[in-house]
C-alpha cells in the first residue's frame, strides 16, 4: 500500500496513442488542445467550514463515482524515528472504528461492487472508492468514519506491525528495490525525498501504537485533507451529503514544513554500487531538477520524453534499437513539489558495457545543450506527453487523482491544466537553457545494480 513517486501530478510517461490524440484534438480544438475549458465547465469547489476542501467533477458518460479523500501527510513529513509511520497508519485506518470492525470495509464496499484502496506518497495518503453512482454516499459514511472515528487497540497494531514489517524485509529482499534505496539516499544528503515512504528498517521495527495515535489525531482531520468526488454526480447532492457526513467533523489546521530549497546544490558526482543476486545488472542515473517554483521546471518533462520516453526516444533508438547495448530505456522527471531529480533507468546487456553507455548518455545531454531541438521532434513530445494527460483523465478515478495530488502539491487542482498548457508552449531555447543549468557532470548521481561477487553474500 506504499508508493515511489513519479512524474509532476502522476502524468503518464511514454503514451504513443498518436492517431487518437489527433482525433482528441479535432474535438477540442487547436486553440484549446489540453481541454481546458472543458474540464472548467465540469468543475464546482467548495470548502466546509471546519476546513475541508471539496472538489466535485462531472462526468456522466458512465454510472460510476470516485469518492477520494487525501491528506497532507507522507514521509515528507516524518523525522528520524518516525520514517514509514504514515505508511503504518494507512495500514492501520482499514482495520477498527467506533462502529466497524475488522474486514467491514472491505466487506461492505464488496458487497456492492465498489473498488476501493489505499496508498502512501512523499507528499500525501490517499483513499479511495470507485462505486456505482446509486452507491456513492457509502463511501463518505466509511471515509468519514476513517477520519474522525479510528481505534487502534493494542492487539490489532501488534498483528498489523507485523505485516508492514514482512513488507519491509519483501522490499529488502528485491535487488532494484536495494539499489533505489541507496541511490536515494545519496541523491538527497538531508531533503526528507531521501526517505523510503515505507520506512527505514529500524523505524519499522521499533513503531509504537501510541505513535500510531499520535500521528492519527495531528494529521487526519479536515483541515488537512481535500474531497474530491468525480463521476455521475450532481452539485447539489454532493453539498448535502458531504455536509452530513463530515460537516461535524472538527478541523484543525497542520503547519507544513517546507523543505524546498532544503537540500545543497551538489559539488560533484555521486556514486553507489549495490551487489545482489541478479542475473542482468542495472544502470541509474539521476540529475537534480528544479521544483514548482522554478518558471523552467515543466521544461524538464519535456526533454524526458525527448530522451527517453517510448520507441522514438533518442535514448531507446540509440542504446536499444541501434547499439543494441540494452535491453530497455526509461527516462522521466520526478517532480512534484520540491526540487527532484531526472531519472534515467538503463537494463545493460552486460556489465562491461556499463561505461560506453554512460558515455552515450552525457554525450546526447551535451548534445541538446549545443543543437536546438527540431520543430517536428519537439511537436511530437508535446503531443506523447500531452497525450498522457489525457488518457490519464480518461476515467473518473484518474482525473480525482490528478485534482487531489495537484490541489496538494500545487496549492491549487488548477496546476496540472496549467502543467500542459506550459508543455504546449516550451521552446527549443528553453529545452537548451534547462540542460545547460541543471542536466551538468557535476550534478550526476549514479547507481549500479551488479551481480554479487562468486562467494560474497
Amino acid at each position: 500500500m506504499f508508493s515511489v513517486p513519479g512524474s509532476a501530478f502522476g502524468s503518464c510517461q511514454g503514451r504513443s496513442e498518436f492517431s487518437e490524440l489527433r482525433t482528441e484534438n479535432q474535438e477540442l480544438g487547436t486553440a484549446n488542445r489540453s481541454g481546458t475549458e472543458s474540464v472548467d465547465a465540469r468543475i464546482f469547489e467548495f470548502k466546509l467550514k471546519n476546513g475541508l476542501e471539496v472538489i466535485g467533477y462531472i462526468d456522466s458518460s458512465a454510472p460510476v463515482v470516485s469518492v477520494n479523500v487525501y491528506y497532507r501527510v507522507g514521509s515528507y513529513d516524518e523525522q528520524p524515528g518516525y520514517t514509514g509511520i504514515s505508511h503504518m497508519l494507512e495500514h492501520m485506518t482499514f482495520k477498527h472504528t467506533d462502529i466497524y470492525k475488522p474486514g467491514d470495509f472491505d466487506r461492505i464496499l464488496d458487497s456492492v461492487g465498489a473498488f476501493n484502496n489505499g496508498f502512501t506518497s512523499t507528499y500525501y495518503t490517499g483513499y479511495y472508492e470507485d462505486i456505482a453512482k446509486d452507491r456513492w454516499e457509502l463511501a463518505l459514511k466509511l471515509e468519514a468514519a476513517r477520519m474522525a472515528k479510528c481505534i487502534f487497540p493494542d492487539s490489532e497494531f501488534e498483528s498489523e506491525h507485523q505485516v508492514v514489517a514482512e513488507e519491509r524485509r519483501l522490499w529488502d529482499n528485491r535487488p532494484t528495490s536495494a539499489l533505489w534505496e541507496q541511490f536515494e539516499a545519496i541523491a538527497n544528503l538531508v531533503h526528507p525525498h531521501r526517505n523510503p515512504t515505507i520506512g527505514w528498517p529500524s523505524d519499522v521495527a521499533n513503531y509504537t501504537v501510541e505513535q500510531v495515535r499520535e500521528w492519527y489525531k495531528k494529521y487526519y482531520n479536515p483541515a488537512n485533507a481535500v474531497l474530491v468526488i468525480a463521476g455521475d454526480i450532481r452539485p447539489d447532492d454532493v453539498r448535502a451529503e458531504v455536509t452530513k457526513y463530515f460537516g461535524r467533523i472538527k478541523g484543525t489546521l497542520v503547519k507544513r514544513a517546507d523543505y524546498y530549497n532544503l537540500e545543497p546544490e551538489p559539488a560533484g558526482e555521486r556514486r553507489v554500487t549495490v551487489r545482489k543476486r541478479v542475473s542482468v545488472p542495472s544502470l541509474l542515473i539521476g540529475v537534480p531538477t528544479p521544483g514548482i517554483r522554478d518558471s523552467l521546471y515543466i521544461v524538464g518533462d519535456v526533454i524526458a520524453s525527448i530522451l527517453g520516453a517510448g520507441r522514438n526516444s533518442r535514448l531507446y533508438r540509440t542504446l536499444v534499437l541501434d547499439s543494441g547495448l540494452t535491453t530497455s530505456v526509461s527516462v522521466w522527471n520526478s517532480v512534484e513539489k520540491d526540487p527532484g531529480l531526472m531519472y534515467f533507468m538503463i537494463t545493460p546487456k552486460s556489465e562491461t558495457l556499463i561505461p560506453r553507455i554512460e558515455q552515450i548518455v552525457y554525450q546526447e545531454l551535451e548534445r541538446m545543450k549545443t543543437e536546438p531541438v527540431t520543430e517536428k521532434e519537439l511537436n511530437r513530445v508535446k503531443n506523447q506527453t500531452i497525450a498522457g494527460y489525457i488518457f490519464e483523465r480518461d476515467d473518473v478515478s484518474g482525473i480525482a487523482y490528478l485534482f487531489a495530488t495537484a490541489h496538494i502539491t500545487a496549492g491549487n487542482w488548477r496546476a496540472f491544466l496549467k502543467q500542459m498548457e506550459k508543455i504546449e508552449t516550451a521552446t527549443p531555447e528553453q529545452i537548451q537553457d534547462f540542460c545547460s543549468k541543471y542536466l551538468t557532470e557535476r550534478r550526476r548521481i549514479v547507481g549500479i545494480l551488479l551481480p554479487e561477487n562468486q562467494g560474497e553474500r
